[in-house]
């Protein structure tokens, strides 16, 4: 995944648009990746600082049980390094090969398995 792609969305999420003031602004993003949405909530705290929970609403085993993940992050690092994590506990053993074995090539998008659609909402 790449940094640059993944850290300005987070950055957005984190600052909000950098030509209005968003800092206490309620911010939100969705993720498109692999056929699958999941959705990130900015949650600002009284005292300024600002988590961000990670909601997948698509049921995965937890013991015994199918359930939905709300992942709770408290700072920017933790976010980006958490949507990392995710999108590559996604990978199946055929998109890992596809990956180690080839570069990058936006002519190849609607195949490589590392393409995502983010989508930011701020409201006052």
């Amino acid at each position: 995944l790449d940094s640059k792609h993944i850290g300005a969305l987070v950055d957005m999420l984190h600052k909000g648009d950098e030509k209005k003031d968003h800092e206490l602004t309620k911010l939100a993003a969705t993720l498109f990746f692999r056929e699958h949405v999941i959705s990130i909530l900015k949650v600002v705290n009284a005292d300024g600082t600002a988590w961000f929970d990670i909601v997948d609403s698509l049921p995965h085993r937890d013991s015994d049980a199918l359930r939905a993940s709300r992942t709770r992050c408290k700072d920017r690092d933790a976010l980006e390094t958490t949507l990392k994590w995710y999108a590559c506990s996604k990978f199946g053993e055929t998109d890992r090969n596809y990956i180690d074995n080839n570069l990058w090539d936006e002519v190849m998008c609607d195949f490589d398995p590392r393409v995502y659609q983010g989508f930011v909402w701020a409201a006052e």
